[in-house]
């Protein structure tokens, strides 16, 4: 199913976006498409998170975020969770920005049914431009509460992660499109059992840029785990607007 889709929207975009210009980025946006389509083929779960967001800047260097997401889990089958992010950021120089948000979470669990969610955010992104690739590196402090579910012997509630996320992006030239790839590890800090590396995600995607204040985000995320949840095989969908 997930094959089909995927080899599906890959031939409807390649026959919306036209333009000689463009035929580099289809081309592109395909294999990412296509790609997730033969590895969702596999066993493991698959699930669909879709996204919409705003940015606004208060005044330089300051700006507000918020946004509301969307996760399915089961083969599409069944909502995973949804939520609701308001944060702010700070630009300390070119290099560098500094920020925090946070975040409100409805988790639909596979036993329990669904709980309710807070989580705090603390991160700093440094990044590096040389011609058209840009490198930065995003290290985050996550902090996560879920009212009314008590801690035990295997689960930390409240929990910290610590994650580590390294991109590589790539500024086509006269394109809209701006494809990249990441790896991001995800460390336990207070796991009643045992701390370290709790999961790794691998993300191969694009942004589209429709115009100065609107941006589209396509695509497909690998999520391994270090419990007995299975795989996950992500298909991400977002868009966000500057006000």
């Amino acid at each position: 199913m997930f094959y089909r889709f995927c080899t599906e929207l890959s031939v409807i975009l390649g026959g919306v976006i036209s333009g000689k210009k463009m035929k580099r980025s289809v081309f592109l946006l395909s294999l990412v498409l296509l790609f997730a389509g033969n590895l969702g083929a596999q066993n493991d779960d698959f699930g669909v998170w879709t996204s919409v967001g705003a940015t606004k800047n208060l005044f330089a260097g300051l700006e507000a975020s918020v946004e509301g997401e969307v996760r399915t889990r089961d083969d599409v089958g069944a909502i995973d969770r949804w939520s609701g992010t308001v944060g702010l950021s700070y630009k300390v120089c070119n290099f560098l920005k500094v920020g925090g948000d946070y975040v409100f979470i409805r988790y639909n669990h596979v036993r329990r049914g669904w709980e309710t969610g807070h989580r705090y955010n603390l991160y700093a992104t440094g990044s590096y431009t040389w011609k058209v690739f840009t490198l930065s590196l995003r290290e985050r402090y996550q902090h996560t509460y879920k009212r009314g579910v008590p801690g035990t012997d295997t689960s930390a509630n409240p929990a910290d992660i610590f994650r580590s996320r390294l991109q590589l992006a790539y500024d086509i030239k006269n394109s809209a499109f701006k494809p990249y790839a990441s790896m991001e590890l995800f460390h336990r800090l207070n796991d009643p059992q045992n701390n370290g590396l709790d999961k790794i995600r691998y993300t191969l995607g694009t942004e589209y840029k429709l115009n100065e204040r609107s941006t589209f985000n396509v695509y497909y995320r690998y999520e391994t785990v270090r419990d007995d949840d299975p795989n996950l095989h992500i298909l991400g969908i977002g868009y966000a607007i500057k006000l």
